[in-house]
């Protein structure tokens, strides 16, 4: 195995699941409420453990009992935690709505997610350069995200930036050229280039157009539609295969971990993003964050129908 190491964000994630969206004032009792790891980063670590990914989890919580909790949760064969302990601050919280076709509503507190910074990041400097790939995302400050980044480049590391949530303003050419792959959703596509990809054909367009800030590879996520991408030149796009999707919840972060892996392993760019899909497909058929992530025999052989 070949690691991976995630910096990224750490969370409790309190879910609750309703029929429909409630309207402004109306007051809704949850079908069911639920309490897991979550956290963009934790969510991609832990996808790329359960996938065979040799997993390292660098991050930060609070000291209190959900630092106890999530640490616990991320107790599990292929993963290491490099986690620190931050004093006198929460642990980070995501608060979860979701309704019967699957969508959902995110509202984020970020407690010690929000003061990870380029010295916790460079403490664990060995975690990073001995890695493989380096996957990022936007949960949390950029600088420490960049500071990750640098070392992942010096050391000849992959960095995969997942632009969520979308920086607002988005990041201009000097910041997105930090990443040697970038994995915007649509939403996140239009923030970068002003329209919003509506179509594969359109997100293929737009994967090549992010690529011209600088951004060796992009690849450009439509939910149940597909993904579509450019690198270094070459373009494509794919559909996504068809399941019974009940929570679309972590969907992203189980296609970031997949790809994580895939490249580990020496995957093309292509048969990384078929790897990816599959994997997050087969996520949105479960319930929950890193808890729906299945594992490496399940994609594998779920893969080999797809293929």
């Amino acid at each position: 195995m070949t690691r991976i190491t995630v910096v990224g964000s750490i969370n409790i994630d309190l879910t609750n699941y309703f029929d429909d969206w409630p309207s402004v004032g109306q007051t809704v009792t949850a079908l069911e409420t639920r309490i897991s790891l979550g956290g963009k980063g934790a969510n991609q670590c832990v996808a790329a453990a359960r996938l065979g990914g040799d997993a390292v989890m660098v991050g930060a919580v609070g000291h209190d009992g959900f630092g106890d909790d999530v640490l616990s949760r991320l107790e599990m064969p292929g993963l290491q935690c490099k986690v620190d302990r931050v004093a006198n601050t929460a642990t980070g919280m995501a608060f979860i709505d979701v309704v019967h076709t699957g969508e959902n509503i995110i509202r984020l507190s970020a407690g010690a997610n929000g003061v990870l910074d380029a010295d916790m990041v460079n403490a664990h400097r060995d975690e990073i350069t001995g890695s493989k790939v380096v996957l990022l995302q936007n949960e949390v400050p950029v600088a420490a995200s960049l500071a990750a980044a640098r070392l992942a480049r010096d050391a000849g590391a992959i960095v995969i930036m997942d632009p969520a949530p979308a920086p607002v303003p988005m990041w201009g050419r000097d910041i997105l050229s930090a990443f040697d792959i970038i994995t915007p959703n649509a939403h996140e596509a239009k923030l970068i280039l002003g329209s919003e990809p509506t179509t594969l054909a359109e997100a293929r367009d737009a994967a090549n157009a992010i690529c011209e800030t600088g951004v060796g590879t992009a690849i450009v996520t439509m939910g149940g539609d597909g993904v579509a991408w450019s690198s270094k030149g070459v373009t494509g796009d794919m559909a996504a295969p068809k399941v019974d999707t009940i929570d679309t919840v972590a969907a992203g972060d189980c296609f970031n971990g997949a790809l994580g892996v895939a490249l580990s392993e020496g995957r093309s760019i292509e048969d990384a993003i078929q790897f990816a899909v599959c994997a997050a497909a087969l996520a949105t058929t479960q319930k929950g964050a890193s808890v729906s992530v299945p594992d490496r025999g399940e994609v594998d052989a779920f893969l080999a129908d797809f293929g």
